[in-house]
């Protein structure tokens, strides 16, 4: 049986979806472009001297390196801190916002 969502909670849904499909695409992306870069380099810059072996290899483990760091970075937006500030103040707010009522409806209450 198929779980009824409001119109909000369908948005949301799409897009917490959307953010994951991006992420898969760009790791994809990382994976594919990694591998044929260091087969290039494996199979290519071998006949170049050394010294540009050495420039050419360094120069691939940076592209690798940072590339590597922002999805990691992607990874954890995406997956882990997949909530957004606005959304945990919000919270933050309404639980505030709750004890002082309950505060308000106590103090009345011993009033009476």
């Amino acid at each position: 049986m198929e779980q009824e969502f409001t119109p909000q909670e369908e948005k949301a849904l799409y897009g917490k979806a959307k953010k994951r499909v991006q992420f898969k695409i760009h790791l994809m992306f990382f994976i594919f472009i990694n591998v044929v870069l260091w087969l290039l380099f494996c199979f290519v810059f071998k006949l170049f001297k050394d010294e540009v072996q050495d420039v050419v290899r360094q120069f691939m483990l940076f592209i690798s390196l940072t590339w590597g760091i922002c999805i990691i970075a992607h990874y954890l937006l995406v997956y882990k801190w997949n909530k957004t500030l606005i959304e945990k103040e919000i919270k933050r707010l309404k639980k505030k916002k709750e004890k002082e009522r309950k505060a308000l409806e106590e103090l009345k209450q011993n009033e009476l």
